[in-house]
């Protein structure tokens, strides 16, 4: 996975990611409510610590706004799609 940081400040984060296909992320959870913005969409299977699974879709070229989560939220994600994903992340602190 592709994750580099474009800019952060003391009220943002922003990162721009790309996820290749059937890639998987390391388990995490989400800090900060953030956007998302999709460059190149595509779906996510999120792995809940618990062993449920959801997916999450991110269509190109819109913005997705996703809330904070505590530390019980671990997950992992993988894309599913036929292509790499490619997101900007806008971390709200």
């Amino acid at each position: 996975m592709e994750y580099i940081k474009q800019f952060e400040n003391d009220r943002v984060n922003v990162f721009r990611i790309r996820i290749m296909p059937q890639e998987q992320t390391e388990l995490h959870y989400d800090v900060y409510s953030h956007i998302v913005i999709a460059l190149n969409g595509g779906t996510i299977m999120r792995n809940e610590a618990d062993g449920s699974t959801t997916y999450v879709e991110f269509p190109t070229g819109k913005a997705l706004f996703r809330a904070a989560e505590s530390p019980d939220k671990i997950h992992s994600s993988v894309n599913i799609s036929s292509a790499p994903i490619e997101l900007i992340i806008i971390e709200l602190k």
